[in-house]
């Protein structure tokens, strides 16, 4: 049996991980080279946290893909024999109770202080501390003998062959500078000369350069959201210390790298060669916020990027599915066989169970109720469902009379693009326009495309009620 640590001997070694750490990231900076081997690892590794992916990055270098023992063993994999862990600090909350005036740790306090705590009598806190734990790398176990691939465990971080496709990727940029409410101007504001494009602080707005090539807006848009979202003027504002122009540049680089290498575009014209001027004089915290900053930054990129993949994948999947042959398979997965469910109790049964289909659920069940030829649609149109309507022109259907249903369901169709489908409480939303909005269903200049749609149609039955109260007031002669 294996001889258990004294705490003194658990808090050397934590130290011992966290000198490790220091020296790592400090070996990072004595080269462009070896800060683009580190970028290009923490690509792999942004599931992790910037100072695990680095504890990784020491201890096995040119790792793939790790997990702990456990998690090889649920994929089917196992450890191999005599092989040694690779260490990682490991979240490890405690909780204390007060007791006698003291702070005492729950595990170490009577039952009837336990109760108290639960019942909410005994005050109570949370204090996070860090241990030791171990993962394993993927070339550390039999999974390749076994045929499993990295690409089929980590699908979303891991892929296997080339590029993604390169309009949706520019698509999912546009909605992640849409989320951070900045603006993509259709040309800088003055002439840039040969710079690839800019971020303006007090627009909050990005231009890029009408020069570049197409592949060359995918990176440069990455380097300018990272300035957004870095160096904004509420961020530059709760800094201790202001960054210097230099830094800023590095760090927007730096995300760039991480994210382009990630997705598989060419990462040839990111430049990290301002490293050594402003690395000098700086001190590891220095070091070590500004790479946490680039981590964080990335990993928030690439979680938008890929979820915004994969919903493309999936609606591309869904069009080679016919609304009828997904409304079958979703009631045999429902269980709804000789069911007589109504709306109300099949969007809720829906959402419930399969949350991440209501929509595609209700963008079939539009089609197939209407018989609507998505080929012909040239101006927005909505559907409310069970209205005993058609899809009508979206300002006529956004003024019905909602006040009466216990719950409105509606889908949007419009010129190209996918259907969109919504449902809400009428006691807490006005109508679809009002839920659109609320929940960011669209982009902004659909919204206002949307708005402008229903606030026509309004004007229109003003102008016609006023010319029926002129008719009535002419003077009649009999």
């Amino acid at each position: 049996m294996a001889k258990m640590k004294t705490n003194e001997e658990r808090k050397a070694e934590l130290e011992a991980l966290t000198e490790q750490m220091g020296k790592q990231i400090d070996s990072y900076f004595e080269s462009p080279e070896k800060i683009r081997e580190h970028l290009q690892f923490l690509g792999k590794f942004h599931q992790y946290s910037m100072r695990n992916a680095i504890l990784i990055e020491s201890q096995f270098p040119g790792a793939v893909a790790v997990g702990s023992y456990p998690f090889w063993e649920k994929q089917g994999a196992q450890v191999q024999k005599g092989e040694r862990g690779i260490k990682v600090f490991v979240p490890n909350p405690v909780t204390y109770a007060l007791h006698k005036d003291e702070w005492v740790p729950l595990s170490k306090v009577p039952q009837p202080v336990k109760d108290g705590v639960k019942q909410g009598r005994i005050p109570s806190r949370k204090m996070m501390y860090f241990k030791i734990g171990h993962v394993f790398e993927y070339t550390q176990t039999d999974a390749r003998e076994k045929g499993i691939e990295v690409s089929d465990i980590f699908k979303r971080y891991h892929r296997v062959g080339g590029l993604e496709n390169e309009q949706d990727i520019r698509d999912a940029l546009t909605t992640l500078a849409d989320a951070r409410n900045v603006t993509l101007l259709e040309e800088p504001l003055d002439e840039i000369g040969t710079a690839k494009g800019c971020y303006y602080p007090e627009l909050h707005s990005i231009a890029l350069n009408p020069r570049n090539t197409s592949i060359e807006n995918v990176n440069v848009l990455i380097h300018e959201l990272a300035h957004a979202e870095l160096h904004n003027q509420e961020r530059n504002f709760e800094r201790n210390k202001p960054l210097t122009s230099p830094e800023k540049e590095f760090q927007a680089e730096m995300v760039a790298y991480v994210v382009s290498h990630q997705l598989g575009f060419s990462t040839d014209d990111i430049s990290l060669s301002y490293l050594a001027g402003w690395t000098k004089d700086k001190e590891l915290l220095d070091k070590e916020k500004l790479l946490q900053e680039v981590h964080q930054t990335s990993t928030t990129f690439l979680d938008h990027i890929e979820s915004h993949l994969e919903k493309m994948r999936t609606l591309e999947q869904e069009k080679e599915q016919t609304p009828l042959e997904y409304i079958e398979q979703l009631d045999r997965r429902m269980g709804w066989k000789d069911a007589d469910l109504n709306l109300y109790e099949r969007v809720h049964a829906v959402q419930r169970v399969f949350p991440e289909e209501i929509e595609n659920y209700l963008n079939a069940k539009a089609t197939l109720d209407t018989n609507l030829k998505v080929d012909r649609v040239d101006e927005p149109l909505m559907y409310i469902h069970d209205k005993g309507f058609g899809f009508q022109s979206f300002g006529v259907a956004n003024n019905h009379d909602f006040n009466d249903d216990a719950l409105v369901v509606y889908t949007i169709a419009l010129p190209d693009q996918p259907l969109i489908s919504g449902h809400f409480d009428p006691e807490k939303t006005v109508h679809p326009l009002h839920d659109l909005e609320k929940n960011n269903k669209v982009e902004k200049t659909t919204l206002k495309n949307l708005e402008d749609s229903w606030h026509n149609m309004l004007l229109d039955d003003e102008k016609k009620s006023l010319s029926r109260t002129a008719i009535l007031n002419i003077e009649r002669l009999i």
